[in-house]
């Protein structure tokens, strides 16, 4: 049996699409916990805590980075080992981000990783998509 998995994300959300033999699809959500961008007043201006400077900019982008670290564990938790591809798609510069996760991790070494630009859809849309990638995908490998 041939399990390969679709992951359309961005910094929101993850949609992950399980096919078993290119035809039955699983669909699963994860909700992301990442900050959007907040303003704050004078955030820009460093300010002085003791001795040492600090800038509340630095501070937000430190937290979010940690959130999206968080959340890309998250979903390398939910791919299944016996999936035996991956493919991942979105509109934002987070499934770069992805890749990297995944690639630091040896129990994914062995898995094909491919990574293409979307836009945003549908959950029909995205099942639709993945099992078009695939299927052109296993033409070529066949």
């Amino acid at each position: 049996m041939r399990k390969e998995i679709g992951i359309w994300l961005d910094t929101n959300k993850a949609v992950l699409v399980s096919l078993l033999d290119g035809k039955n699809e699983n669909v699963s959500i994860l909700e992301s916990e990442v900050e959007s961008r907040t303003r704050f007043p004078g955030e820009k201006k460093p300010s002085r805590v003791g001795s040492l400077l600090t800038n509340a900019e630095n501070k937000l982008t430190n937290r979010k980075k940690q959130q999206k670290h968080h959340y890309f564990n998250e979903i390398m938790k939910t791919i299944d080992e016996d999936a035996q591809a991956l493919y991942l798609f979105g509109p934002s510069k987070a499934k770069i981000e992805l890749e990297k996760e995944i690639k630091k991790h040896q129990s994914f070494n062995h898995k094909p990783l491919i990574v293409e630009s979307a836009d945003k859809m549908t959950e029909k849309q995205m099942i639709a998509h993945v099992k078009s990638f695939f299927e052109k995908n296993n033409h070529k490998n066949a």
